[in-house]
């Protein structure tokens, strides 16, 4: 038998390993720890089935409720890149309506709305106190997440300890406004930067815009091709989740899109009532860092705010320096505790 064949059989018998553990019921590696949890569980949330991943060493420990981007771009399928995270937190990955495993082929984009994303929010917020606890609640979100947590930690602060911003969303059309000066000088023979900003309000060419800037190096910087054995590793997700999950986040902000436009979170969140970290990474051209620190320098935080820049990451900071941004965050909560205590 030829080394080819052999290597072509050994690639099949994987393959179909694959493929056969795959059609296995998803569930969730167990946790070390103290007392540790470690659930993946369905939920009927704003009259839905939508799915939370909860992982933690100590049920004690603050809640972590990581509101993932897109929208349409469920964390989940990835949430072990960032598992030292468990240690300090109880961990709290929620597929959210259109993405993920709440992404169903009988899904309604029209129900795809901002009040709609808060109402299930504060249901997931209510069934985390009830399922673990009554200790703190830390909302993380990331890019789209963001549009979402500064508005729900706002709205409701007596629910919540603190806030974290990943790439935190501002106003889209000011922020394609940076974006095409910042093309211009790294691409001037791109024909998009020729166009005025509020050429944008058409979503397709926001896409293709955003596709340059992922050409470019002003994206996510972290390539799809890296990111996917960790997903199909995954054993929360089952074969037909994948193609949700791609569908959710090719679906991405286009049912949203004109609420998205109308957004301005200097309007609408104008004072973080809570503890707040925000994270942005420098060579960040989804949301650009420079209008990130506008805002921050803008908002009124009674508590404590603080920026931190990681010059090595681009739009997911806690994919390109890991170690660095569960460090951040630990920190984060060690403040939060001692504000509590005292």
């Amino acid at each position: 038998m030829t080394a080819l064949r052999i290597t072509a059989l050994v690639l099949l018998a994987l393959t179909a390993g694959v493929l056969l553990w795959k059609t296995l019921p998803a569930r969730t590696a167990a946790v070390s720890g103290p007392d540790p949890v470690a659930e993946l569980i369905p939920a009927q949330i704003g009259g839905m089935t939508q799915w939370l991943l909860i992982r933690g060493e100590d049920r004690s420990n603050p809640i972590l409720l990581w509101l993932h981007g897109g929208p349409g771009a469920a964390q989940m399928p990835i949430h072990a890149m960032t598992a030292g995270l468990e240690r300090d937190f109880v961990v709290v990955h929620w597929d959210q309506r259109g993405a993920g495993k709440s992404n169903p082929p009988d899904f309604d984009p029209a129900t795809m709305t901002l009040d709609q994303f808060l109402s299930d929010a504060r249901e997931v917020t209510a069934l985390l106190r009830e399922r673990i606890g009554g200790q703190p609640i830390v909302v993380l979100g990331h890019s789209w997440g963001t549009m979402l947590g500064a508005r729900l930690v706002a709205r409701w602060p007596g629910d919540y300890a603190g806030y974290i911003g990943i790439g935190q969303q501002v106003d889209t059309l000011r922020g394609v406004a940076l974006t095409l000066d910042w093309l211009g000088a790294v691409a001037p023979e791109s024909d998009l930067t020729e166009m005025d900003a509020q050429a944008f309000r058409d979503h397709d060419l926001y896409v293709r815009l955003m596709q340059e800037v992922e050409a470019r190096g002003g994206g996510m910087n972290v390539p799809f091709a890296a990111m996917l054995p960790r997903a199909l590793a995954a054993p929360e997700y089952r074969l037909p989740d994948y193609r949700r999950w791609l569908d959710g986040a090719n679906r991405g902000s286009g049912p949203m899109w004109t609420e998205y436009l109308a957004r301005d979170l200097r309007v609408d969140v104008p004072e973080m009532p809570v503890p707040m970290l925000l994270i942005a990474g420098a060579s960040d051209w989804n949301t650009p860092v420079p209008l990130v620190y506008d805002w921050f320098e803008a908002v009124e935080a009674p508590h404590s705010k603080r920026m931190e820049v990681f010059d090595g990451s681009g739009h997911a900071p806690f994919l390109t320096e890991t170690a660095r941004f569960v460090e951040k965050l630990r920190g984060f909560a060690a403040e939060i505790a001692g504000a509590t205590i005292e």
